[in-house]
């Protein structure tokens, strides 16, 4: 999702997510990403995917997307993510 398709508190809250996730990302895929960071950035993330689940949120066009549809944690995501980008290396 893109800042310029917000139309709403739904879409807010959806790229807010989204942004989170992409740090969440980024910080796994550091080789050696600071463990406490990592981990409060996961922990906002799955509860955020958790509030979306709640609230309805349609998580369209973002990363947790794939994570809802899947029936995931972040935690379960983000191991995924690391054993793809190790594996290609």
């Amino acid at each position: 999702m893109r800042e310029s398709e917000v139309r709403n508190l739904k879409d807010a809250f959806s790229y807010i997510t989204d942004c989170n996730l992409a740090t969440v990302e980024w910080l796994c895929l550091l080789k050696r990403p600071q463990k406490s960071e990592l981990k409060r950035q996961m922990s906002i993330a799955q509860l955020s995917i958790d509030w979306m689940n709640d609230f309805s949120i349609d998580p369209k066009s973002t990363r947790a997307e794939e994570i809802i549809f899947e029936g995931i944690s972040v935690k379960e995501w983000v191991n995924e993510l690391r054993k793809t980008h190790y594996k290609e290396k």
